[in-house]
């Protein structure tokens, strides 16, 4: 085996290895609210699969379908791969996780003026920072086949018609959630960790209120300064795990249709309008909008899981109860 065979095929593995740990990190990054963090890590993601790509291709790996699927089915061999780094590769990764580090260690996402946009060279990996300009300086691959991580689109891109169908639905999802299930066992938690069923409800509703604070700040006012302070914690929401469920309900029912009337009937325009945030920068109503979507969509997922486990131990309900639910709430695209 050649020298090139052996320094492609030990690129592959640890691009490839690289690219699943930034992966991860983002997952986390943004469970922790680190959105800006998680958007530098995507990027790092893209950048090393970029090179795995590479490499794999100049392995001679990448053939017609038909022998791509024979060759998943029979396994892909690599050969032996000697461990070694496989995230912070490059000067610039460095330097960019150097800047995560410092936020991270006063507690805190990076700032808008501390991470620009993004711009991943989809052929060969290398990272660019701000304004795009130009073919990659590395492989001369043209500015069109770039991928970007800009921070106005971190948090998705939902336009608004895919936003208010999933605001719309989201009550409907919930309900189905806590269908069948007694006060109690909406108040329970499973263990330290993981709140009761009422106590995510109740965040989602108080979370609800401040992006319509924010929404309303965006279309009433020329360019306004967003609230920089977080917004409030799932442990803020304690207070509604011993409140009936059907309080706990009309509280996000009040809060999502005064949203839902904020919003209804806006023009382009209107979503398209500006403001500025310390750890966002220059974001729009479109950007708040996935913003809630993004936190929302993650919970309803949670909540379903919690369902399935407080049903699992719990010997009142048949095994039968014990399905996964659907979460209607959750429509991508337009």
């Amino acid at each position: 085996m050649s020298n090139t065979h052996n320094d492609a095929a030990r690129m592959f593995a640890l691009a490839s290895m690289g690219h699943a740990a930034y992966h991860l990190w983002a997952e986390q990054a943004r469970r922790d609210r680190c959105f800006n963090i998680a958007r530098l890590f995507e990027a790092l993601s893209a950048a090393r699969l970029a090179r795995a790509g590479n490499a794999f291709r100049h392995l001679g790996l990448v053939r017609s379908t038909a022998e791509n699927v024979a060759g998943a089915f029979s396994g892909a061999v690599i050969g032996d791969i000697p461990a070694d780094r496989i995230t912070g590769v490059t000067p610039f990764a460095r330097e960019l996780l150097a800047r995560a580090q410092r936020a991270v260690a006063e507690g805190r996402d990076l700032r808008a003026s501390e991470l620009g946009d993004l711009f991943v060279c989809t052929t060969c990996g290398e990272i660019r920072e701000g304004a795009l300009e130009g073919a990659c300086p590395r492989c001369g691959t043209v500015p069109e086949a770039h991928k970007a991580f800009r921070a106005i689109e971190a948090m998705g891109t939902l336009g608004p018609h895919a936003i208010m169908t999933f605001l719309e639905h989201t009550e409907e999802a919930i309900r189905t959630l806590v269908a069948g299930l007694d006060d109690e066992v909406l108040s329970r938690r499973l263990n330290e960790t993981t709140p009761s069923l009422k106590e995510v409800i109740g965040h989602l509703a108080d979370m609800d209120a401040v992006f319509r604070q924010r929404a309303w700040l965006l279309l009433e006012t020329g360019r306004p300064v967003l609230p920089p302070a977080h917004p409030p914690t799932l442990e803020s929401a304690d207070v509604y795990r011993d409140q009936p469920i059907d309080r706990v309900m009309e509280a996000y029912h009040a809060t999502r249709a005064q949203t839902l009337n904020l919003l209804r009937g806006l023009t382009s325009a209107a979503w398209h309008r500006e403001g500025y945030h310390e750890v966002y920068g220059v974001i729009n109503l479109l950007h708040q909008a996935n913003w809630l979507i993004s936190h929302e969509r993650a919970y309803l997922v949670e909540m379903a899981q919690i369902r399935h486990n407080l049903i699992a131990a719990d010997r009142r309900y048949r095994e039968a109860e014990v399905t996964d639910i659907v979460v209607t709430g959750s429509h991508e695209g337009e």
